[in-house]
Protein backbone atom coordinates (compact mmCIF):
# COMPACT_ATOMS: atom_id res chain seq x y z
CA UNK A 1 0.00 0.00 0.00
CA UNK A 2 2.88 2.37 0.83
CA UNK A 3 4.34 1.78 -2.61
CA UNK A 4 1.04 2.64 -4.31
CA UNK A 5 0.67 5.86 -2.24
CA UNK A 6 4.28 6.81 -2.97
CA UNK A 7 3.78 6.16 -6.69
CA UNK A 8 0.55 8.21 -6.73
CA UNK A 9 2.31 11.03 -4.81
CA UNK A 10 5.19 11.09 -7.29
CA UNK A 11 2.76 11.11 -10.21
CA UNK A 12 0.80 14.01 -8.69
CA UNK A 13 4.01 15.95 -7.99
CA UNK A 14 5.19 15.36 -11.56
CA UNK A 15 1.83 16.54 -12.90
CA UNK A 16 1.92 19.73 -10.78
CA UNK A 17 5.47 20.55 -11.89
CA UNK A 18 4.60 19.88 -15.55
CA UNK A 19 1.45 22.05 -15.28
CA UNK A 20 3.44 24.94 -13.81
CA UNK A 21 6.07 24.64 -16.54
CA UNK A 22 3.32 24.92 -19.17
CA UNK A 23 1.69 28.00 -17.59
CA UNK A 24 1.70 31.11 -19.74
CA UNK A 25 4.58 33.55 -19.71
CA UNK A 26 3.73 36.79 -17.93
CA UNK A 27 2.49 39.49 -20.28
CA UNK A 28 2.86 43.26 -19.95
CA UNK A 29 -0.17 45.07 -18.54
CA UNK A 30 -2.47 46.33 -21.32
CA UNK A 31 -2.29 49.80 -19.70
CA UNK A 32 1.27 50.08 -21.04
CA UNK A 33 -0.17 50.37 -24.57
CA UNK A 34 -1.23 53.94 -23.67
CA UNK A 35 2.42 54.85 -24.32
CA UNK A 36 2.47 53.46 -27.87
CA UNK A 37 2.24 56.95 -29.39
CA UNK A 38 5.62 57.86 -27.84
CA UNK A 39 7.51 54.94 -29.41
CA UNK A 40 9.77 56.01 -32.26
CA UNK A 41 12.25 58.72 -33.18
CA UNK A 42 11.21 62.29 -32.41
CA UNK A 43 12.67 65.69 -33.29
CA UNK A 44 11.26 68.68 -31.42
CA UNK A 45 12.15 72.36 -31.31
CA UNK A 46 10.98 75.39 -29.44
CA UNK A 47 12.05 77.63 -26.60
CA UNK A 48 13.26 76.94 -23.07
CA UNK A 49 14.16 78.78 -19.90
CA UNK A 50 16.26 77.15 -17.16
CA UNK A 51 15.19 79.42 -14.29
CA UNK A 52 12.41 81.96 -13.69
CA UNK A 53 14.79 84.88 -14.29
CA UNK A 54 17.07 83.21 -16.85
CA UNK A 55 17.09 84.06 -20.55
CA UNK A 56 14.82 82.28 -22.98
CA UNK A 57 16.68 80.36 -25.70
CA UNK A 58 16.00 78.11 -28.68
CA UNK A 59 16.14 74.38 -28.10
CA UNK A 60 16.36 71.26 -30.26
CA UNK A 61 15.35 67.96 -28.72
CA UNK A 62 15.92 64.48 -30.19
CA UNK A 63 14.44 61.38 -28.59
CA UNK A 64 14.46 57.69 -29.40
CA UNK A 65 11.77 55.80 -27.46
CA UNK A 66 11.44 52.01 -27.51
CA UNK A 67 10.04 49.07 -25.55
CA UNK A 68 12.52 47.09 -23.43
CA UNK A 69 12.59 43.93 -21.29
CA UNK A 70 9.77 42.10 -23.03
CA UNK A 71 7.52 45.15 -23.33
CA UNK A 72 7.21 45.67 -19.57
CA UNK A 73 9.17 48.94 -19.69
CA UNK A 74 9.77 51.87 -22.02
CA UNK A 75 13.11 53.61 -22.54
CA UNK A 76 13.68 57.16 -23.79
CA UNK A 77 17.18 58.21 -24.93
CA UNK A 78 17.26 61.98 -25.35
CA UNK A 79 19.64 64.69 -26.50
CA UNK A 80 18.72 68.31 -25.72
CA UNK A 81 20.68 71.13 -27.40
CA UNK A 82 20.27 74.73 -26.39
CA UNK A 83 21.83 77.70 -24.65
CA UNK A 84 25.25 76.62 -25.95
CA UNK A 85 25.07 73.24 -24.21
CA UNK A 86 24.14 69.64 -24.93
CA UNK A 87 22.43 67.48 -22.32
CA UNK A 88 21.70 63.76 -22.55
CA UNK A 89 19.29 61.80 -20.46
CA UNK A 90 17.75 58.39 -20.02
CA UNK A 91 14.22 57.72 -18.81
CA UNK A 92 12.57 54.42 -17.93
CA UNK A 93 8.77 54.17 -17.88
CA UNK A 94 6.68 51.48 -16.22
CA UNK A 95 3.19 50.65 -15.00
CA UNK A 96 2.45 49.56 -11.42
CA UNK A 97 -0.57 47.21 -11.62
CA UNK A 98 -1.07 47.33 -7.83
CA UNK A 99 -1.13 51.13 -7.48
CA UNK A 100 -2.51 51.48 -11.04
CA UNK A 101 -0.09 54.28 -11.94
CA UNK A 102 2.31 54.98 -14.77
CA UNK A 103 5.75 56.18 -13.66
CA UNK A 104 8.96 57.45 -15.24
CA UNK A 105 12.39 57.71 -13.64
CA UNK A 106 14.88 60.04 -15.34
CA UNK A 107 18.63 60.54 -15.16
CA UNK A 108 20.62 63.34 -16.82
CA UNK A 109 24.33 63.29 -17.63
CA UNK A 110 25.07 66.20 -15.27
CA UNK A 111 23.48 64.59 -12.21
CA UNK A 112 19.86 65.79 -12.32
CA UNK A 113 17.26 63.11 -11.55
CA UNK A 114 13.48 63.06 -11.60
CA UNK A 115 10.54 60.87 -10.72
CA UNK A 116 7.14 61.39 -12.28
CA UNK A 117 3.69 59.98 -12.59
CA UNK A 118 1.84 60.09 -15.90
CA UNK A 119 -1.88 60.29 -16.65
CA UNK A 120 -3.50 59.79 -20.04
CA UNK A 121 -6.62 61.37 -21.54
CA UNK A 122 -7.05 60.41 -25.19
CA UNK A 123 -4.13 62.07 -27.03
CA UNK A 124 -2.97 64.08 -23.99
CA UNK A 125 -0.28 62.86 -21.57
CA UNK A 126 0.31 64.81 -18.35
CA UNK A 127 3.49 64.22 -16.35
CA UNK A 128 3.80 65.47 -12.76
CA UNK A 129 7.30 65.31 -11.36
CA UNK A 130 9.83 66.23 -8.74
CA UNK A 131 13.21 67.20 -10.19
CA UNK A 132 16.37 67.13 -8.08
CA UNK A 133 19.32 69.05 -9.48
CA UNK A 134 22.95 68.10 -8.87
CA UNK A 135 23.06 70.88 -6.24
CA UNK A 136 20.21 69.22 -4.31
CA UNK A 137 17.63 71.89 -5.21
CA UNK A 138 14.18 70.46 -5.88
CA UNK A 139 11.60 71.82 -8.28
CA UNK A 140 8.21 70.47 -9.21
CA UNK A 141 7.12 70.43 -12.83
CA UNK A 142 4.14 69.51 -14.92
CA UNK A 143 4.57 68.53 -18.56
CA UNK A 144 1.54 68.49 -20.83
CA UNK A 145 1.91 66.69 -24.15
CA UNK A 146 -0.75 66.84 -26.90
CA UNK A 147 -0.33 64.19 -29.61
CA UNK A 148 -2.12 64.34 -32.94
CA UNK A 149 -4.70 61.60 -33.55
CA UNK A 150 -2.29 59.79 -35.91
CA UNK A 151 0.50 59.95 -33.28
CA UNK A 152 2.95 61.59 -35.70
CA UNK A 153 3.19 65.06 -34.11
CA UNK A 154 3.27 66.47 -30.59
CA UNK A 155 3.27 69.80 -28.79
CA UNK A 156 4.44 70.11 -25.23
CA UNK A 157 4.80 72.60 -22.41
CA UNK A 158 6.54 72.31 -19.07
CA UNK A 159 5.54 74.51 -16.13
CA UNK A 160 7.90 74.44 -13.11
CA UNK A 161 8.00 75.84 -9.60
CA UNK A 162 11.03 76.29 -7.37
CA UNK A 163 11.15 78.19 -4.08
CA UNK A 164 7.57 79.39 -4.67
CA UNK A 165 8.32 80.90 -8.10
CA UNK A 166 6.63 79.50 -11.23
CA UNK A 167 7.78 79.72 -14.83
CA UNK A 168 7.38 78.05 -18.22
CA UNK A 169 10.46 75.88 -18.61
CA UNK A 170 9.86 74.92 -22.25
CA UNK A 171 7.41 74.99 -25.10
CA UNK A 172 8.14 72.66 -28.03
CA UNK A 173 6.58 71.08 -31.09
CA UNK A 174 7.82 67.86 -32.62
CA UNK A 175 7.35 65.23 -35.27
CA UNK A 176 7.96 61.50 -35.35
CA UNK A 177 10.06 59.90 -38.06
CA UNK A 178 7.99 57.81 -40.43
CA UNK A 179 10.52 54.96 -40.38
CA UNK A 180 9.61 52.15 -37.99
CA UNK A 181 12.01 51.10 -35.21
Amino acid sequence: MKRILTAVGIMLLTWVVAAQAQSAEPKPAPELRLWDSEVGDWVSSGTAKDTPTGPEYKVEWRTHCHWILGGFFLQWDTTWKGNGQEAKWLEIGSYDPIKKIHTISGFENEGTTWAMTVTFDKETHVESMAVTGPDGKVSTCRNTWHFTADGMAVSGTEECEQDGVRWTSFTVKGTKSKTAH
